[in-house]
């Protein structure tokens, strides 16, 4: 089983992370305050459950930070936990039918840390894999479609939105409220920022659902 550790201590610390005490600090101050010092996914989803329940019967307002509480928990604890406790708190908590990657491997060419070459995959495909893995983030959530991405709906967006600018980049930000937070260049695809809005490796996990071009070709991943 996993676990957080210094859980009590990380939400208590919550305010000087954010540098300042707003809303959301405080709630995390209030949080600590229900939770032992080490807590299983399940039982932390359990309390952020009835936690955010109580702050709505206060009348607090939560819907501007209730998308980003797995991006916190993943600051401060294990990849592992953060994996799964992000996937157990979109669903239960934020009520999204998200499926999971499809089982398949197809490898990615990682030229340098968070830098993808796709020469050998539809981008089609990848940005509709990069769209279905992403979750919404912060006030995105209100905006969230669950309708998963194909192919072609990708390449509609190519075709409305996706004309580069002077130095051949396709800069692509929040799509329907998820944050997609990658750059297209030529065969190259830049992820640093996709993986800190959601989760690490997580582009590099989706990319390797997308056949190749050459099926006879596989690259392992590194």
């Amino acid at each position: 089983m996993l676990f957080f550790e210094n859980a009590k201590e990380s939400f208590e610390s919550a305010s000087g992370v954010f540098n300042k005490c707003n809303s959301e600090s405080q709630f995390y101050h209030k949080f600590a305050k229900m939770i032992p010092d080490k807590i299983d996914v399940d039982t932390l989803v359990l309390a952020f459950k009835i936690a955010l329940q109580d702050a709505e019967k206060e009348g607090e307002n939560t819907l501007a930070f209730i998308a980003l509480i797995p991006q916190y928990v993943r600051q401060c604890t294990s990849l592992e936990f953060a994996h799964e406790f992000r996937k157990k708190y979109n669903t239960e908590v934020l009520g999204l039918t998200q499926e999971e990657l499809p089982d398949v491997d197809y490898g990615y060419i990682e030229v340098e840390p968070d830098v993808i070459d796709i020469s050998d995959k539809d981008r089609n495909d990848v940005l509709a894999a990069l769209y279905n893995a992403s979750t919404p983030a912060g006030m995105g959530f209100l905006q969230y479609n669950p309708m998963p991405w194909t192919k072609e709906i990708a390449s509609m967006y190519f075709d409305q939105f996706g004309k580069p600018n002077e130095d051949g980049t396709i800069d692509i930000k929040w799509i329907m409220g998820r944050p997609l937070n990658c750059k297209f260049v030529g065969n190259l695809v830049y992820v640093a920022g996709y993986n800190n809005d959601n989760e690490c490796g997580l582009a590099q996990k989706a990319i390797s659902t997308c056949p190749n071009l050459d099926k006879r070709k596989l690259y392992n991943k590194k």
